[in-house]
Order: C-alpha cells, then sequence, then structure tokens
C-alpha cells in the first residue's frame, strides 16, 4: 500500500515533509488539502488528524502528525534524513528546533507585514525586516557545508528552507520590498543550492505558481 501525504499549499511545514518524501524518493499518494473548503474538518480527515492541520501521512495503516514526528518516523524507517554521527545529529535537530521557534514566527511577522496589510507601514516593514536578518545571520553561522550539516541535503535543510522560501515569494508579488537581499550571503547561497536540487521543482508549492 502506498504512502499517503496530506498537504496544504503554502504551510511551511508540510512542504519540510514533502521535500523529504522526494529526497527518500518513496512512493507516494498526495493528497492537496484545501484549508478554504473544509478538508481538514472533515470526519474522514479528523480521523487521521484531530487537531485539523496539516501534514500528516498515513502508512499502511499508521497515522501519524506533525511535521518532527514525521521526519524521525520516516528516518527510522525509509532512509537516513539525519546524519548517524550524534554531535551532527545535534546540530540538525537544534538548527529544526531554531526553524521553527526563531525563523518561523521573524519570517512571518515579515510576511504580515507585507503581504498581509493593504496598508504598508514602513519602519514596520523595516523592523521586521532587521528581526529576519539577524535570526538568519545566526542560522548561517551554523551552517556546517553546503548543505546544513554538510555535503548533502539533511531533514534541517528540509526544515529550514520553506521558512525562508517566503522571501522569493514577497519578492514575487511585492518586488520593491527585495525581500531576498535580507538573506546574508551564506544563506543566499545556500537557499540557490537547495532550489537547484532536482525535486525541488515538484515541491513548489502550488497556488504560488499563478
Amino acid at each position: 500500500m502506498a504512502l499517503h501525504f496530506y498537504y496544504g499549499s503554502g504551510s511551511p511545514v508540510a512542504w519540510k515533509v514533502w521535500l523529504a518524501l522526494e529526497y527518500l524518493e518513496l512512493p507516494y499518494e498526495l493528497h492537496v488539502m484545501s484549508f478554504q473548503a473544509g478538508d481538514l474538518k472533515t470526519p474522514a480527515y479528523l480521523a487521521i488528524n484531530p487537531r485539523h492541520q496539516v501534514p500528516a501521512i498515513v502508512d499502511d495503516d499508521f497515522a501519524l502528525y506533525e511535521s518532527t514526528a514525521i521526519i524521525d518516523y520516516l528516518d527510522q524507517r525509509y532512509g537516513a534524513l539525519w546524519p548517524r554521527d550524534p554531535r551532527l545529529r545535534a546540530i540538525g535537530r537544534r538548527l529544526e528546533t531554531e526553524a521553527d521557534l526563531y525563523v518561523r514566527p521573524r519570517i512571518a511577522k515579515l510576511l504580515e507585514q507585507t503581504l498581509g496589510r493593504e496598508v504598508q507601514d514602513r519602519v514596520a516593514i523595516a523592523e521586521a525586516k532587521e528581526a529576519a536578518a539577524e535570526e538568519l545571520a545566526l542560522v548561517a553561522s551554523a551552517l556546517v557545508g553546503p548543505f546544513a550539516l554538510g555535503d548533502q541535503p539533511s531533514a534541517a535543510d528540509f526544515a529550514l528552507y520553506p521558512h525562508c522560501g517566503f522571501l522569493p515569494r514577497i519578492d514575487m508579488r511585492q518586488p520593491a520590498q527585495e525581500a531576498r537581499k535580507i538573506a546574508p550571503p551564506a544563506i543566499a547561497a545556500w537557499m540557490a543550492r537547495i532550489e537547484a536540487l532536482p525535486y525541488f521543482a515538484k515541491t513548489y508549492p502550488p497556488h504560488w505558481r499563478a
């Protein structure tokens, strides 16, 4: 039985799992869930994830939600998403945590100030850019190699990139913001390497293509 993957377009934590599935070259059936249509609140989906959020997977008869738990499960069952060196793995898990606790809210604030408001506040945007840039500088100082933990992508990359991916999204819709320029050179080069992965385009949020 194929693995079923429940995804919402634009959800960074769902994107994280999608990148991992592609990296592992696992066969899966993709279910794109509509937030607006109420797909996450149907009885069938609530039986999979009672918190009515994405992502979730069903592997045979095993349902699992929360992206970090899914990544650990995929790593243990199907392949190496984390390095086996305990120190590198610890750094990676720390980066994954920092992506969720620190990078995500700062970039979300910038997203709110730019794409989320009809009337923009230049001072608030500048402050949001500064806060996001400071956080990305900390991440840049932690990168171990071309990718987050060395020469190959890992779950740390898949956790970090979807949040950073909102920077080019902002620029796509409001080029004058030049949001991508807040990324320090090491992060900009790292983002380019992620975007060059052969499976990256497949995982690009569908509704961003318009």
